[in-house]
This record gives structure tokens, C-alpha cells and sequence, in this order.
């Protein structure tokens, strides 16, 4: 009795320390949203007040667009902002419903540590190659672009392993550690 007790205050601790990186690298990919609208502004001045559209805009632009959206994926499961089609889900009991969340949460942590993996060696490979973006004249390297990218997978593989906790809890004690206000 006294280690499942363990056990349970283990894992809740694990799921607080992953939500809490979550929410962190999720509100920090949010704020990029400021130089997104600065660096945009700067080139709509610059192209059409003074003719003199900038070599660098474009690729600022759709890099940090790109973190800002993949850094919010994990907040987004984390908070159950996601959109989810539910006919028959909702009709479901909690327990039920948290049974179908681990077996597809667990097929998607094995996809998404493969991706993962993956991705960290295309980052690793811009690195060393010192490969740049070529998609302009300012062609800066790559490497620091996908290696948020990597970043925003582990977030979001470290709250994959959480929404499996929380479904493993809810299945053993009853407990619920989802939002409130989902719906459910």
C-alpha cells in the first residue's frame, strides 16, 4: 500500500516538473511572436515607404513562425487546447477515455521519438556541415533553427509522457489531472 502511494506522488511530481518545462518553453515560444510582428513591420516600412526590401526579413520571418507554432504543441496538449472530434469519445466513462488516450498517447511517444531522433541527426548534420538556409543572400546557418525544432519534439514527447501518467493515474485511482473545463 505504501509504495503504490509512492509510486503515485512519484509520478505527480514527474507530470508537475514536465507541465512546468512545458508551460515555460510554450509561453517563451509565444513571446516570439514580438520579433515576428517587429521584423514583419520593418520590411513592409523599408520595402514599400523607401523601396528598399531587406535580404533577411523572409527568413527571420518563417523561422520564427515555425519554433513560435512547434513550441506551442506541447502546451497545447498540456492544456487540451487541441481539437478533438468526439462522437462517441465523449460518451465514454472517464476511465474508458483515459484507457484510449494511454494506447494512443503511447503510440504516439513511439512515432515521435523516432521523428525525434531523426530530426537531431538533420540538426547535427547542418551543424557540422556549417550548412546555411539558402533560401537568401543573408543564408545564415540552419543548425540553431532545427535545433528548436528538436527542442520543440522533446517538449512535446516529455508531455506525451505526462498525458500517459495522468492517463495511467486516472485509470488506478480515479484521479484526474487534466484541466478543468475541457469538456469532459
Amino acid at each position: 500500500m505504501k509504495q503504490a502511494i509512492m509510486k503515485q506522488v512519484i509520478m505527480k511530481q514527474v507530470i508537475r516538473w514536465i507541465e512546468s518545462l512545458t508551460r515555460t518553453l510554450g509561453y517563451a515560444g509565444a513571446v516570439l511572436i514580438v520579433p515576428l510582428v517587429l521584423a514583419t513591420c520593418y520590411e513592409v516600412v523599408a520595402r514599400y515607404a523607401f523601396g528598399a526590401p531587406t535580404i533577411w526579413a523572409f527568413e527571420l520571418g518563417y523561422m520564427l513562425m515555425g519554433v513560435h507554432f512547434l513550441m506551442g504543441g506541447a502546451l497545447a496538449t498540456a492544456l487540451e487546447a487541441h481539437v478533438r472530434i468526439d462522437l462517441l469519445y465523449s460518451r465514454f466513462s472517464a476511465e474508458m477515455r483515459a484507457v484510449i488516450d494511454g494506447v494512443l498517447y503511447m503510440l504516439l511517444l513511439v512515432c515521435l521519438v523516432f521523428v525525434t531522433l531523426r530530426l537531431y541527426e538533420y540538426t547535427y548534420s547542418a551543424y557540422a556541415s556549417g550548412e546555411g538556409s539558402g533560401q537568401s543572400a543573408w543564408n545564415p546557418p540552419i543548425w540553431p533553427f532545427r535545433a528548436m525544432i528538436v527542442l520543440s519534439f522533446v517538449a512535446l514527447c516529455l508531455q506525451i509522457v505526462a498525458e500517459i501518467l495522468k492517463c495511467a493515474l486516472l485509470i488506478r485511482t480515479g484521479e484526474d489531472l487534466r484541466p478543468r473545463g475541457n469538456g469532459q
